[in-house]
């Protein structure tokens, strides 16, 4: 998988700066998510940002249900095909309004997190004239850390500190490079974006977008969950939407693998259990990593986010697990059709079937198209 970077489409944080000081929205921390979504509004920002609002897909038809499949489609996103595209790019916006960028003190943006906030990273990193660090698991493999230095972006990957909490290992080896005085001066500047902790405040703005071209009011919003940026900046921005304009509210579920039941036992009694009956998955061709329990990548597999605040998690109200032959199936059955998902995706939509064939109607997301390094080479 080769990473490209378009040289024209080169910008740079001064040139977004003068907009936002035209609009007024440069001031202190205080306030900031109130004026980023004032300046998502302005098109010279979402130009220079290369920010859009994801479109609508009714995958009803695919799956033959009696209620409907609505899928919000990152994996369109100009550029970079993911869902962190936008987080990482509102969060840059963030820096500025909050007056933390641009300066001649920071030469290099950094975070922590797995291949799809990566990649938005570089891009922005690059799209900026900035250097970019990315802290990762050790337990990523070696070729997708080779594809991702490709572009110019340091990857470190957290040495081990935890048996059995190997999201809380990178983050908090992210924290201490950050507070690290000497490393800090070593890379001219460090802007970390702290996706893991504002993401969802960040991209909140774009949420409400999403909801306000939905053409019917879903019963549910359904996605796996990892950091919870998409629970606190698309799940609970559309309920809010619907709550606000009055009449039907959507509920917010969580899609899990049965493997990791992280949410499945806290909250015992919103469970469903993964459906037996999905199909049958007709090639096991997926790359595994021996020291995890599945490769859908990107929901924790040891603990919930400690910096997702409890208020949104009492959103949730209902648990759905997914199969390993769930999610593959529909993965399958999607590529017959022409449509590429990468396996998170492809758990989101299997949850979504389940409850569609209640007769919902049930919005999810398609994270990303199915990455190369999924596919196992030896199959």
């Amino acid at each position: 998988m080769k990473f490209e970077i378009k040289e024209k489409n080169m910008h740079s944080l001064v040139e977004l700066q003068k907009v936002l000081q035209d609009l007024d929205l440069i001031g202190t921390i205080d306030g900031w998510e109130q004026r980023l979504s004032v300046a998502i509004k302005d098109e010279r920002v979402r130009s220079i940002l290369d920010l859009e609002t994801p479109t609508i897909t009714d995958l009803s038809e695919v799956f033959d249900t009696p209620g409907r499949i609505l899928a919000i489609r990152m994996d369109l996103n100009r550029e970079v095909k993911n869902h962190k595209k936008p987080v990482i790019a509102l969060l840059i916006l963030k820096g500025i309004i909050c007056g933390k960028i641009p300066s001649e003190k920071i030469a290099t943006l950094i975070d922590g997190g797995n291949y799809n906030s990566a990649r938005a990273m570089s891009f922005y990193a690059h799209r900026f004239d900035m250097k970019s660090i990315y802290v990762m698991s050790r337990l990523f493999p070696q070729n997708i850390i080779d594809i991702l230095k490709q572009s110019g972006l340091e990857v470190i990957q957290a040495p081990r500190k935890y048996e059995n909490a190997r999201e809380r290992e990178f983050y908090e080896y992210l924290r201490d490079l950050v507070r690290d005085h000497e490393f800090c001066s070593s890379k001219q500047g460090l802007y970390c974006t702290w996706h893991a902790r504002d993401g969802g405040k960040a991209l909140y703005p774009l949420g409400c977008e999403i909801a306000k071209q939905l053409e019917v009011v879903p019963d549910i919003v359904i996605s796996c969950l990892g950091a919870g940026t998409t629970l606190e900046g698309v799940q609970i921005a559309i309920q809010n939407y619907f709550s606000e304009i009055g009449g039907k509210v959507p509920e917010i579920m969580v899609a899990e693998h049965e493997l990791s039941p992280l949410f499945a036992k806290r909250m015992p009694e919103l469970v469903s259990p993964p459906s037996q009956h999905l199909g049958k998955v007709l090639e096991d061709f997926y790359t595994t990593v021996p020291e995890l329990p599945h490769t859908v990548i990107g929901p924790h597999y040891d603990e919930i986010n400690p910096l997702l605040s409890e208020k949104s998690i009492a959103r949730i109200t209902g648990i759905v697990q997914y199969s390993q032959d769930g999610w593959k199936y529909v993965h399958q059955e999607l590529l017959r059709k022409g449509l590429s998902v990468g396996n998170s995706s492809a758990a989101n939509i299997s949850a979504a079937i389940q409850l569609a064939r209640d007769g919902k109607t049930v919005l999810t997301e398609i994270f990303e198209p199915f990455w190369q390094f999924y596919y196992d080479p030896n199959h």
